[in-house]
């Protein structure tokens, strides 16, 4: 390719360059976990929401850079999995933002689009912590910036960004203290630094991206929800027919004055950007007087006017399809993340309309969510991600329905299951939202898996296949034996006596060994409340609550 500047088609060939040297090196990112538990997946959920970028850039048959730009950033919002891969869809969409207007990336716009690129990835993290993925952007970006002052071809410009990058990464354990210890650099920041390898040798002329191809025709690797039903708005409450939607372009565009305009014109208006571009949005019942007013102040681009009455006509009849099916529209519906069909059948027999398959190794994305949330006949939904690398995920469905999504930050099964003890399908969403959220905030979990390499860790000398226990998601001891393990962790840990223990034993413990394990405990802990119940998780032998 040796390119000095990148254009739609080439582009194009650069993120799938990208991708395909993810691809190549993604078990080399899994294997960086700060912990050494078999569920280290950062550089699968980098990867498989680089490869939906990918595929969604495929699709489009416009060569035209914002168009190219626009695709990934589509693709990568909708197949974002876990918090790395949330970052990975917020870099393209602030890169997006970064070159909007641009017909070609010279040195300048790509150092605009990694500056948004970081902007909207430190956004997309409520507490960002330096020594990660974030760190690694901004630095980048800072680099490009700097860079511009000094006469280089672009892949000597890219080339020395990498670098970096590259350096900044291996700063990061000084930066946290938990990657000191366990001897690692951040895997979020790794994955990226692939990333920008293959993209560097795309410009170069190599040609990385050929074993993409097997890739870009593999199915999900996980069992989806599917199906639609939708919420029953009814005709009467649109008051405003056409949703108009629009870029406007211009010179010193006064937003403020725009969105005072507007507000007497109908209603869910949204006006956004700067002085040069703003994306518009309003419902309303004349959107030629919107499109008159706006053509005075710019240039107008990527119109787009839906009839609002013909869309929820479709919707109602597939609400009363799904009546007749028995299946009728409630206020909330529940959509929860689990693992082993034992794990499965709690949630559905706590009143889960929709479980989905995820957890450990297995992140959904954004699109399964929302695959998820289409098959549930409800107005508002409830979510339970019940793993903390889920959450961000979680977060980005909302901006994909109409109707009002809330999630449940649930970080672990026990919490979710607390969380659902709270539900009230008489509330409205808010309130159920911070019930539930109370709920599960009085529940601790342990967990015991097995480690997946040697490690030293809290003073533990951890060998590679020996059992381990987590306690609030931190490794606290280490042992030969699940079961023992277990009842040393519990015995560690739980200092009231009068406590509720809920133990989920998983696929590789056979009920009789957890039964002989209950009846010991039960014998240890006479003044404790115990339960046994079968998860059928896979890789985690048990999982256990305490309240």
């Amino acid at each position: 390719m040796n390119m000095e500047n990148i254009d739609g088609p080439q582009l194009k060939k650069v993120i799938a360059a990208g991708t395909a040297m993810l691809y190549e090196h993604k078990d080399e990112v899994d294997a960086l976990n700060v912990f050494p538990v078999p569920d280290g997946d950062t550089g699968t959920n980098m990867y498989l929401t680089f490869l939906s970028a990918v595929r969604e850039v495929e699709k489009t048959t416009s060569d035209q850079l914002g168009d190219v730009v626009e695709s990934a950033a589509q693709g990568a919002l909708m197949g974002a999995r876990g918090n790395s891969g949330v970052i990975v869809s917020q870099f393209f969409r602030g890169f997006a933002k970064g070159v909007a207007g641009a017909r070609i990336l010279g040195r300048e716009e790509v150092a605009k689009g990694i500056e948004g690129a970081a902007n909207m990835a430190y956004q997309a993290v409520r507490k960002p912590v330096e020594g990660t993925i974030l760190t690694v952007i901004r630095e980048a970006a800072a680099e490009a910036r700097r860079l511009l002052e000094q006469p280089m071809s672009m892949a000597e410009y890219l080339e020395a960004i990498y670098h970096h990058a590259d350096w900044i990464l291996s700063k990061t354990p000084e930066m946290l203290p938990t990657l000191k210890q366990a001897g690692v650099v951040d895997a979020g920041g790794k994955g990226l630094i692939f990333f920008l390898q293959g993209v560097l040798e795309a410009v170069k002329g190599s040609p990385v991206a050929s074993k993409l191809t097997v890739a870009l025709s593999e199915d999900s690797p996980y069992r989806l929800a599917s199906g639609y039903a939708e919420g029953d708005m009814e005709l009467e409450e649109i008051n405003f027919q056409y949703c108009t939607e629009f870029i406007l372009r211009g010179e010193n565009l006064q937003i403020e004055n725009i969105r005072q305009d507007l507000t007497p014109h109908g209603d869910c208006l949204l006006v956004v950007g700067d002085a040069k571009t703003a994306k518009i949005h309003i419902h309303t019942n004349n959107p030629g007087l919107i499109l008159d007013y706006a053509v005075r102040l710019g240039d107008m681009s990527e119109i787009q006017i839906h009839n609002m009455v013909e869309q929820s006509q479709q919707r109602l009849e597939r609400v009363k399809q799904a009546a007749k099916e028995s299946e009728p529209v409630k206020e909330i519906g529940l959509v929860a993340v689990a693992s082993g069909e034992g794990l499965q059948q709690i949630f559905r027999s706590l009143g889960v309309d929709v479980v989905i398959e995820g957890g450990q190794t297995m992140n959904p994305s954004t699109e399964d969510l929302y695959r998820a949330a289409e098959k549930v006949s409800a107005k508002q939904l409830i979510i339970l991600p019940n793993n903390g690398n889920i959450i961000m995920t979680a977060g980005q469905v909302s901006e994909l329905t109409p109707e009002p999504v809330g999630v449940v930050p649930s970080k672990t099964i026990p919490q979710g299951i607390a969380a659902l003890m709270a539900f009230n399908p008489q509330t409205d969403l808010r309130e159920n939202i911070e019930a539930m959220t109370r709920a599960m905030s009085g529940v601790q979990t342990g967990e015991v898996t097995f480690a997946v390499r040697d490690t030293v860790y809290n003073g533990l000398e951890i060998k590679e296949g020996d059992i381990i226990g987590l306690w609030e998601d931190e490794v606290v001891l280490a042992g030969k034996d699940p079961g023992q393990v277990l009842f040393d962790l519990i015995k560690k840990e739980v200092s009231r006596e009068d406590a509720l223990i809920s133990i989920y034993y998983g696929k590789d413990i056979s009920s009789e060994v957890a039964q002989e394990l209950l009846n010991n405990l039960q014998d240890s802990f006479p003044e404790a409340e115990i339960e046994l119940y079968y998860g059928g998780q896979p890789l985690y032998y048990f999982i256990f609550s305490v309240e």
